[in-house]
């Protein structure tokens, strides 16, 4: 029987898991820097949380921006711990398969995703490239990778705040610039006009995050 001690073994655990699931090639990549990624696989990657409480949110996120670019790569999650409710949230709208674990290695799912990827045996196609060409990501280009990501979610989630102040600031600041007289009306009459535009849009959002 499988005996989980250790984040090494929780990783090691984790891998074979998913060489269960049907991705032959799953490695775990214990120690050193992994840019969120712990076990790779040319079809997925896995974080393991071995210990620390429940799996939160910026758990989640950590996982999620290591992808990248790539929407097809399969992301899933196991926890030693349980998960909060925001981190379940956020794993369904980005679609990642949450998994729990306990000492023995035994693995249980927790969401739909997780439920059909045990049920169901994915196929991982054989190697066409040069091994050299299938080594898992640099920890730069998973850094990289995580960096985009949440930029990109920051913007996403945060748009009309931006907006809003961009153009607030713009009010204030274009008629003292060194621009042309020409350019500085232009900008002050679209920050005038979209300021409003874009704090309307924000309280907005903002009263229905809330409730």
């Amino acid at each position: 029987m499988t005996r989980v001690r250790t984040a090494a073994e929780a990783e090691i655990n984790a891998a074979a898991k998913m060489r269960d699931f049907g991705f032959v090639d799953a490695t775990a990549l214990p120690g050193g820097p992994d840019g969120g990624i712990d076990v790779y696989s040319r079809r997925a990657y896995a974080q393991v949380k071995w210990r620390g409480g429940a799996a939160d949110e910026s758990d989640i996120e950590n996982l999620y921006g290591a992808r990248g670019l790539d929407p097809d790569r399969a992301l899933l999650y196991f926890s030693g711990g349980e998960y909060t409710e925001d981190a379940t949230r956020y794993a369904q709208d980005v679609g990642i398969a949450l998994f729990t674990f306990d000492e023995t290695g035994e693995v249980n799912p927790v969401d739909d995703r997780a439920r059909a990827l045990m049920n169901s045996r994915v196929e991982s196609p054989l190697p066409t490239t040069s091994p050299a060409a299938e080594r898992p990501p640099s920890p730069a280009m998973t850094a990289a990778r995580s960096a985009w990501n949440i930029a990109r979610e920051f913007w996403l989630r945060h748009w009309p705040l931006i907006g809003a102040l961009f153009f607030t600031v713009s009010v204030l600041a274009a008629p003292f610039s060194a621009w042309p007289v020409a350019a500085r009306v232009l900008v002050t009459v679209l920050s005038v006009a979209l300021a409003p535009v874009f704090w309307v849009i924000y309280l907005r959002n903002r009263q229905v995050s809330v409730r």
